[in-house]
């Protein structure tokens, strides 16, 4: 084996080379190579050489040297992309032992800091767990052997009362601390194990790596809950006799509080059986206590540590660890508590546009529920094609079809489904009855999956579900003409409306009533979620006031079909008597509607009058866009809708001509609004003395009324800031509306904080006019 220059290999008996690169001058240090039969040579004259004869901004690439090695070449010794790097000085391992006993008051501010991160860790507020609870050594060393059995998770020997009999610091250790842990990842398993079986969103809402690590799936819930028992046991015992009483009040809460919070999610879907909620109400009695003994406790920071990310299976760069305060943490974990307390109302099921109002209203709640309490709604609305465990999807959909289109109908008489031969129409009907059945049922289920998402995701999937609905109302026409024969309709006459004779088209007019809404919908949360700029709020409350007028018009259509069959009833028999109900409570639902469909155009409506005047007034402007053009905007903004067929997008010219009130003075278009939001009261008003059952809040009659309040409140805001306007242009005299030097100034801050907690409602963003003076 040969070298060059002042190189020199040594051999031992092993056959491994030691390379001794001899320092001069220019190397300070002397480099030592071993290896095993291969030769070393340096190489860094020549390469320093190669490299200066290439040309600025050229790069020499070998085929073999691909995207992925450079970037990991990249990564190595930079602290914020390699895991394993260290400082100088730095350990590898932290120098924490876990078997050092702490004391009651440090086990007390262990346990209160994994709160923390256990409620701001990943399945609820969208933070991995590398950054949470897989920063606690405690944590690392109980899964650090991978424990299938509660036996096999220890701080590092198994714990063995001969041994430790009369040691309380180790007993508080390995009974009282441990136990605790383990429940805690108990915990996280149960909420793991439901978030994932639903639909959510990686990195979005909740983070499912778990980083080649085991949170306990294996070991059985009343396992943990019979540990909880004996450290509680213990805690009363004489031994432990030795610690204050306030302390052991203090740990003994949070294990009762562990256990409670424990038996609440792993109850599951076992509360469509009991529908009791025990379990969150006990979890919210314990936090008071919690928050009091609190100050007792000493945190242990050295007990947490980012270093524990270079032991899990991961690709990501280190990440720092996110740290909440104690009050924060209390807080959400009031919320979810409360927020599970409130779910089971939902069971109390009486209707589908109960159950839609009770989703919409507790989802549209301030702050939004957890990511698991939405997961657990989503599976108690549908699992195994069955309803809050009660009735099935096509039962729901009939439900819902007889409340809006067909009361009292044949198509959904369950004497259909009696009749077993070919030839009778009725079992033509239900034939066909299913089939529509199997086609609209998951797409009806959808809606009630979408609105439990995130706020940003429900519009997103309302915008890719409209294109469903756009098929299915089509399909429902088709299912319409076919049964038009079977069930033999007769037309309505009606030469004002139409010279041909006019069907119901039940099936199609219940698809395209449903896809109004979310039209509706999909508008109205762009407001909440600030999509759209100042100077677009005028188009877009024009635009929504424009689709709630379509569907009044629908409701009014449907209510007529509605109203000719109860005029249709025989007299004084049973069965008509029945229908006679089922026609009620529909035209009930159809006039409710229209009600609040008015409110909500006389609304939309009123803001765009007030905007259109502030764009006369130049006190909202445009801001430049060199790159963007109004055409194009349009467009962007009813992308949802370019590939819906009905109703008909509107044409950007109509749109820029219905929308910019150029012949109307700015005194006429404040004059209107003003009038508009005088009716809108009124409206308001009606619908707050109507009764829980007339509205379909039964399930949630304290939030919709809240709901209902605020619109209220945004609507008083708004006639205060019209008369506001008014009064400022009166002041003007017979200067022109462009002429006119504005004594006043728009304020939307508060509109448009931060999650749109300032204002009044998230859908009618409120200007404030402000005197420019002050």
């Amino acid at each position: 084996m040969g070298t060059s220059g002042e190189d020199s290999i040594t051999t031992d008996g092993t056959g491994t080379a030691e390379l001794a690169i001899k320092s001069d001058k220019s190397t300070p240090n002397t480099l030592r190579i071993r290896t095993t039969g291969v030769t070393a040579r340096d190489i860094t004259l020549q390469f320093a050489n190669a490299s200066s004869a290439l040309e600025n901004g050229q790069l020499v690439k070998d085929d073999y040297f691909t995207l992925f090695e450079a970037v990991g070449a990249l990564e190595i010794m930079d602290p914020k992309m390699d895991n394993g790097y260290l400082a100088p000085g730095e350990a590898l391992e932290d120098e924490y032992d876990v078997m050092e006993p702490p004391s009651p008051h440090e086990i007390i501010g262990v346990m209160d800091q994994l709160l923390c991160h256990e409620h701001k860790m990943a399945w609820h507020q969208g933070n991995p767990l590398s950054q949470t609870l897989f920063t606690s050594l405690y944590i690392d060393k109980l899964l650090s052997a991978s424990p299938k059995a509660l036996e096999d998770a220890h701080f590092g020997c198994p714990y063995s009362p001969a041994v430790h009999r009369g040691d309380v610091p180790a007993s508080l250790l390995h009974i009282v601390l441990r136990t605790y842990c383990l429940a805690l990842l108990k915990c996280c398993n149960c909420v793991h194990r439901r978030i994932e079986a639903e639909h959510c969103y990686e990195e979005e809402d909740f983070v499912t790596h778990l980083y080649n690590r085991s949170l306990l799936h294996e070991v059985p819930e009343p396992e943990v809950s019979t540990l909880l028992d004996e450290a509680l046991q213990w805690l009363e015992k004489k031994e432990a006799g030795i610690i204050s009483e306030h302390l052991r009040e203090a740990l003994r809460t949070r294990l009762e509080f562990r256990k409670a919070f424990l038996g609440a999610v792993s109850k599951d879907l076992g509360v469509i059986k009991d529908q009791s909620t025990v379990e969150w109400e006990t979890c919210a009695k314990y936090l008071q206590a919690i928050a009091d003994s609190h100050k007792l406790g000493k945190p242990v920071e050295r007990s947490f540590s980012v270093k524990i990310q270079r032991k899990l299976a991961s690709t990501i760069p280190p990440r720092p660890m996110v740290n909440i305060s104690f009050d924060n943490a209390l807080s959400h974990l009031k919320r979810l508590c409360q927020d599970g307390t409130d779910l089971a109302v939902v069971l109390n099921f009486c209707g589908s546009s109960d159950l839609l109002t009770f989703v919409w209203t507790f989802q549209s709640r301030k702050p939004q529920p957890s990511v698991y309490i939405r997961a657990l709604l989503q599976t108690l609305i549908c699992t195994d094609d069955m309803v809050l465990g009660k009735i099935s999807v096509k039962q729901l959909l009939y439900d819902d079809l007889a409340e809006i289109v067909l009361p009292a109908d044949i198509l959904l008489d369950v004497r259909n489904w009696e009749v077993e031969h070919p030839g009778d129409r009725r079992f033509q009907i239900r034939k066909r009855m299913d089939e529509f059945a199997a086609r609209a049922g998951q797409s009806y289920i959808d809606i009630f999956r979408a609105i439990c998402q995130n706020r940003s995701r429900i519009r997103r999937t309302l915008c890719h579900t409209l294109r469903d609905w756009e098929s299915l109302q089509m399909d429902a026409e088709e299912l319409d003409n076919e049964l038009r024969p079977l069930t033999g309709e007769e037309p309505v006459i009606d030469v004002g409306i139409s010279p041909e004779p006019i069907f119901a088209f039940p099936l199609s007019s219940w698809a395209y009533y449903h896809k109004l809404k979310q039209m509706e919908w999909i508008i109205q949360l762009g407001f909440e979620l600030q999509i759209y700029q100042p100077d677009e709020l005028l188009g877009m409350y024009w635009y929504l006031q424009h689709i709630v007028q379509t569907r009044i018009r629908h409701l009014e259509r449907i209510r007529g079909f509605v109203t000719r069959k109860l005029g249709q009833l025989p007299v004084s028999t049973e069965d008509a008597k029945i229908q006679k109900g089922d026609i009620t409570r529909s035209l009930s639902f159809l006039n409710f509607s229209m009600l609040e469909a008015t409110a909500t155009q006389t609304f939309s409506g009123a803001m765009f009058y007030f905007y259109s005047a502030l764009h006369r007034l130049h006190l909202v402007d445009s801001p430049p866009r060199p790159y963007s053009s109004d055409a194009l905007r349009y467009e962007i903004r009813m992308k949802p809708f370019l590939h819906i067929g009905l109703p008909e997008l509107v044409p950007f010219e109509d749109f820029r001509a219905f929308a910019v009130q150029t012949q109307d003075s700015a005194s006429r278009l404040l004059a209107a609004a003003a009038s508009a939001v005088a009716r809108l009261r009124k409206d308001y008003e009606m619908m707050g003395k109507m009764e829980p059952a007339t509205t379909h809040s039964v399930l949630c009659v304290e939030w919709w009324t809240k709901n209902l309040k605020d619109s209220l409140r945004a609507s008083i805001a708004t006639s205060i800031a019209i008369a506001m306007l008014i009064k400022a242009v009166k002041a003007k005299g017979d200067v022109t509306d462009e002429e006119w030097i504005p004594t006043v100034k728009v304020d939307l801050t508060r509109e448009l904080s931060a999650e749109g907690q300032g204002g009044y409602h998230p859908f009618w963003i409120v200007p404030k006019i402000v005197d420019r003076a002050k």
